[in-house]
Formats: C-alpha cells, structure tokens, sequence
C-alpha cells in the first residue's frame, strides 16, 4: 500500500465519499435568482415561488434516482444532474443571447452536445469525484444562502404591501349601473393607426359610436408605462406628489402596484356597495387577485412565472413535444376574457369589472381571423425596440404587419364582447375601453424620440356612459350630447364617471403627458417639451456598430446606452440605429471590424451608414472586450 493510498484511506468517510447535495440546491437557484433579481421591478407573490421550487426539485430528484440506478454511484449520478440543470435554466438566456438570425436547430444540438460528452466522461469513468462533489456541494449551498438572504427582504415587502382591502358597509344600490373598465394595452388612436401603421380604423370607431359610445379622437395617455398609466387612472391623479416622496432616482414600482391594487375608484366603488371583479392578465401588476371575484383560465402563468420559463429549455420541449408554447397559454387568456367578460352580469349588482387584456400589445399571437402566429423573436412583452439589432426597416415593416393583424382581430373580439355586455346586463351598463399607452414601433424607452412618442402616447379611449348627458367636466367635443371631451385623458376618467353617478365634485385636471425611461419611472419628463430630457451636456445623435466578446446580450438597448456613457461622458447621447454582433471572439482592432460591417453590408445584413466613423476597441461595459464604430449623424 502506497502512503498516498494509505492517506486516502485515513481521511473521515464524508470526505472520500460525501454524499451529493448541489442538484438539489441548484434546481433551486435560478428561481431564487431570478426572484431576488425581479421583485423591485414585477410584483411577485411569494406563493409563485412555490410551483417551480417545487417542480424542479422533482426533476432533480426524479433524473438522480434513474441515473442512481444505471450508474450505481451517487455522486457520478448528481453530477450528470447538475449539468443537466445547468444546461437547462441556462437555454433561454442562450437563445435570448444569439438572437433570431442564429439557426434555430444549430443551439439544441449545441446543448445536446454537451450534455452528451457530460454524461459520457462523468457516466463512464470510474472515478469518485469526490473533490468535486465538495466543491459543489459548498458552492451550492453558498449561492441557495445569498439568494435566500437577499430574497427575504423582498419576501417581507411583499407581505406588507399585501392588500387587503376593506370590505365597508354597502350602502343603497339600487339604480347603479354596472361599471366595465377595460384596457386594450397598447391600443393606438385612430390618426396614428392610419399614418403609421397604414390602416383605416374608421370602421370600427364608427361601429362604437353607433353602439352608444363616445369615442375621444385626440385622447393621449398620461403615461407612457402601463403601471404608471393604470396607478393614475385608478387614483383620479397624477403620479407627482408620489414621485417627490420615494425619489426621482428609485426604480422600486411597488408604490405603483400599491395603488393600482388597492386603487381610490375601487374603495369608492366598495363604499357605493360594488361588487368588485378582475380578470387574469398575464401582467402581473394588473392582476387584481385582491377582487371579490376573481376570473382566470385554468392554466394560466404569473408574468414571473412565464419570465422564469424563457430562461429555461422549456419553451422548446412544449413546442416540440407538447406542441404547445407560452404564446398559446398567452393566446388561451386573452381568448378566455374576452369569451367570459360578459358572465361578470351574473353576478351581485352593482358590479366594477377590471380587465387588462395584453392585446393588441405584443407578443402578436394573432393573425387577423384569430389564426395562431408565431412573436416576433422569442416570446416577450416588450416592444419592438428589443429588436433594434435586426434591421430597423425590417422590424418597423414586421411590427406594423403584425401589430395591423392582431389589431384586426381584437376589433372583432371586441364587438361581440360589448355586444354580450350590454346584452346580458340588466340595465345599461358603464363601459369604458381605453388603451394603457399607445404601440412602441421602434420605441426605446430609455431613449427615446419624440415621434416615437407621439405613437406612444395616442391612445384609443370610448366611453359607454347612459343617461345624464348634462354633466360636463371638460368643454364638450362637438355632439353637445356627450359629456366626454376629445381630448379626456384617462387621469379624468372616474372623476367624469363619478361626478355622473354619485353627484360627487371632481374638477377636471390638465391632461398632460409624462414620460419617464424603465430604468427610472419616477422621474418625469413632458412628452411635448423633450428638450427638458436632453437639457444637460452636448447632444450627439450616432448610429453604432459594435462588436461583442460576450454572447448573452438580453438588452441591447441598455447596453448601447452604457457603452456611449462611458465613451462620451457629458454628452447627451441619441442611438439613432444600433446593430450588435455578439462574436465569440471580437475583432483585433477596428479596421477589423470595419471589414466586417462592409461584409455586413454588401450581403444586405445591415444598411449602409456611410464611412466616416469613430471608433473604439477594448474593455467595454463589464470590462467585456468591445470593438465598436460610432457613425455621427449630427453633433449640434
């Protein structure tokens, strides 16, 4: 016997043969990550984490126990799991990563690869691993305690901003009509549908008019965000007062998922003895589960939840083996409100329906008879300024394509749901159909420009509202039948709403309309006066070429932005157009990537920018190697 062996055979059991514990712990880090890294931005419930805490567990448990039994060897077993794992929460971020040009077999096989040669070298070698298995053990068990640690404050915010909104006294009801609040997310007004996305809505505009509606043809909205928007139509205010207390500079929006929750119209509404109900919108912001009755599919993800797939394989083992994706889930529960909004007249009057249906908002998932499409680049909420690093021309040409489309079969849905309501209530009913904010064609939001705005900010907005056509708030639009302005922006809705049905006293308020970037909602700027978001420092508008070491890229936009700070610190920068190559390994210097955007060029991958440029090669944002060229197209 060696004194090598003779030491290997002195050491406790624990350490030549430690039991293996990291595929547990990592089946539950991505989803303690993603959570700690989550909260401040979408309200999560702590009971989303419960359903892929658990799930994952069962699959690291379910994969080790068969593996256990074919290889013989626990931690040859649990190692194979980790990779698995590893591969798996890791996929979404990957495609995310290489974008929609990359071949969509050619990652899977990548994946499959790799996963093959894992369970090859860890399957077939006789050898222990123990160092290893430590190793990962101790990692493991480090990453489950920061994430927990940094998840418990966020898991304490969430129960204090639970709602629990007060059930008070009914009062009389008699005679209050039921009250419908509706939102078609990122539903443009009729002038910008017809100049930007070259479709006449006339016809559908005309066909509410004729069911009684009001139709305000030069509504905007107040906001440019959907839970800015919402937590000030629902409070009958705007958002300053609360902007000054928390700080320009926070980017935490629960004060806004707060409002919207536990809204002024929805304790005024319960005071006026309503019946409050919501439905399920995928958002999780306007998922109002607080209601006295609450309406949801049967299968239907939290916005967490389906944030947490898209970072996972899954999506390509639904599609592939279920035949069934996360824009169908999406598809089922925009179908399912606009199918069963109607059924909220069963219930004890008076009743106030809220509804966030995601449409025509992307994904487009709807062709225009309700045929099922495929998004745009993998499945998200966002705009089409997650897609700037394809041609700008082709998005702006597909994004209207498919906006158009799916704005088609919303009208139709809409028709037969207004159709149902009115039908089914048992007296004339309140209904208000109004769009968060307008589309995002190109929208940046942390950059914007300010025709992109105006789409932005153009919102449908209808107003059903029978009897007491004498009650004014603003000066009324030309048919002095109608209470509504032509321009009402939804900050006047319920005040109008309130002052006709309760006698109340509400003065209307301004409409303005403020934006403010993603990454800080809180601060304000005036959709009209834009020069107050470039005030400071030199402006310098560029287009971009820059070449990535790093291939996961899920924002663009973000990173495009940073990387300008830090070239031109002091000047207020505009991204004109921006196009990023994620690269295995980035050019040597820029006449390098200089050649390499002429190739670009002459295949027709990316429009010509001209030929003179600055340029830049090395570290960049997270002191990732970068070589980028910096087209300016005006330097005032």
């Amino acid at each position: 016997m060696t004194a090598r062996t003779a030491a290997a055979r002195a050491r406790p059991s624990w350490l030549r043969r430690p039991f293996p514990f990291h595929h547990f712990l990592l089946a539950l880090v991505p989803t303690l990550l993603l959570y700690s890294a989550s909260f401040a931005k979408i309200p999560i419930a702590p009971g989303e984490l419960v359903l892929p805490l658990v799930l994952s567990l069962i699959i690291a448990l379910v994969l080790w126990l068969l593996l256990l039994l074919f290889l013989a060897n626990s931690r040859r077993a649990a190692l194979i799991v980790t990779l698995f794992l590893l591969l798996f929460f890791n996929y979404g971020r990957a495609a995310g990563a290489v974008g929609t040009d990359f071949p969509a077999q050619l990652l899977p096989a990548i994946a499959g690869a790799i996963l093959l040669l894992g369970v090859i070298l860890l399957g077939l070698r006789r050898r222990e691993f123990a160092g290893l298995t430590i190793f990962l053990n101790l990692a493991s068990l480090a990453l489950v305690l920061v994430n927990t640690v940094t998840a418990v404050p966020a898991l304490q915010r969430s129960r204090a901003a639970a709602l629990n909104a007060s059930r008070a006294a009914a009062t009389q009801t008699a005679g209050k009509p039921d009250i419908y609040y509706i939102i078609l997310a990122g539903y443009a007004r009729q002038d910008i549908l017809d100049s930007v996305y070259g479709w006449d809505n006339s016809e559908f505009t005309g066909w509410l008019k004729a069911r009684g509606f009001a139709v305000a043809n030069r509504s905007r909205s107040n906001y440019s965000q959907t839970d800015l928007s919402l937590a000030s139509s629902l409070n009958l205010t705007y958002l300053d007062l609360v902007a000054d207390k928390v700080g320009m500079e926070w980017d935490d929006r629960t004060p806004l998922i707060r409002m919207i929750g536990d809204s002024r119209v929805v304790k005024e509404l319960r005071r006026q003895g309503y019946t409050i109900a919501s439905f399920a919108s995928g958002y999780a912001g306007t998922d109002l589960r607080n209601a006295d009755i609450h309406f949801a599919p049967a299968w239907a993800l939290s916005e967490f939840q389906n944030l947490l797939i898209s970072t996972t394989a899954l999506p390509l083992v639904l599609g592939q083996v279920l035949k069934r994706a996360q824009g169908d889930l999406h598809r089922e529960r925009i179908l399912y409100a606009f199918e069963h909004l109607a059924d909220a007249a069963r219930l004890k009057h008076p009743v106030f329906v809220f509804c966030h249906i995601l449409s025509p908002h992307p994904p487009f998932v709807f062709g225009a008879r309700g045929e099922r499409t495929q998004p745009l680049g993998y499945f998200t909420m966002t705009e089409g300024g997650t897609f700037q690093t394809l041609d700008r021309e082709k998005v702006r040409r597909e994004y209207a394509e498919k906006y158009r489309a799916q704005l088609q079969f919303v009208n139709a849905r809409a028709k037969t749901m207004v159709e149902r309501i009115l039908a089914a209530s048992p007296q004339p009913p309140v209904i208000i159909l109004q769009a968060d904010h307008g589309p995002g064609l190109v929208l940046d939001c942390n950059d914007p420009e300010p025709q992109d705005l105006v789409e932005r900010f153009a919102i449908l907005n209808a107003y059903h509202i029978p009897g007491k056509a004498d009650a004014q708030i603003e000066s009324p639009v030309a048919n002095r039948q109608s209470p509504i302005s032509d321009s009402i922006s939804p900050v006047n809705s319920f005040r109008l709403l309130f002052n006709q049905l309760f006698a109340a006293d509400y003065p209307a308020l301004p409409s303005r309309s403020l934006f403010s970037t993603i990454a800080n909602p809180w601060r304000f700027y005036d959709a009209d006066h834009l020069d107050e978001y470039a005030k400071s420092g030199t402006r310098l508008s560029v287009s971009i070429v820059a070449h990535r070491g790093e291939l996961q890229l899920p924002d663009p936009a973000t990173y495009c932005r940073r990387l300008t700070a830090m070239l031109y610190p002091g000047k207020t920068v505009t991204i004109e157009r921006f196009y990023v190559q994620g690269l295995h390994l980035p050019p040597e210097s820029a006449e390098d990537a200089c050649r390499l955007y002429r190739d670009y060029v002459a295949s027709n991958e990316l429009p010509d920018l001209g030929t003179e440029y600055e340029s830049y090669c090395g570290p960049g944002p997270d002191r990732v190697p970068v070589t980028a060229l910096f087209f300016s197209d005006s330097t005032p």
